[in-house]
């Protein structure tokens, strides 16, 4: 079911006190993703705006799990909180066994990579020239790192 969502499922959403997630723009959305991977304790949570350097996506949200117990819980948690915000995953390359699971929700692409793959991987430096967004997580620091 691709689109807006129908007027009705939008009410339905306002009268159950969420915001439609189509009325959310990209940096929105992934700002809801680094909160809700929050609520599930993740570590070194950052958004890059990659508009104009990436044709798939337009930010990303990366973080960082202590266990697969806790990536499988934040991806979860993501999941959710979208689906309650009236979207579904686009593509959940989610392997319970993965040290990286990524989520697809069209203009926002969640990373939840356990530590090891994180700093294998870089992707705050593969995409160096994307510009960190930052984000209050309710008065708290999105990212530890400098």
């Amino acid at each position: 079911m691709a689109g807006k969502p129908s007027t009705l499922s939008r009410i339905t959403c306002l009268q159950k006190g969420v915001t439609p997630i189509s009325t959310l723009d990209t940096l929105q959305k992934a700002a809801l993703a680094a909160r809700l991977a929050d609520e599930k304790k993740a570590e070194d949570i950052i958004i890059l705006d990659v508009r104009g350097l990436c044709n798939f996506a337009d930010a990303f949200v990366i973080c960082t799990g202590n266990s697969r117990v806790q990536l499988n819980a934040i991806c979860s948690g993501i999941n959710q909180g979208f689906k309650k915000a009236g979207m579904k995953v686009t593509r959940d390359d989610q392997d319970r066994r993965a040290n990286w699971m990524a989520l697809d929700y069209g203009d926002v692409v969640v990373h939840v990579m356990s530590s090891e793959a994180r700093n294998f991987y870089r992707l705050e430096r593969l995409w160096g020239d994307a510009s960190e967004v930052p984000v209050d997580l309710g008065g708290v620091a999105a990212s530890s790192s400098s």
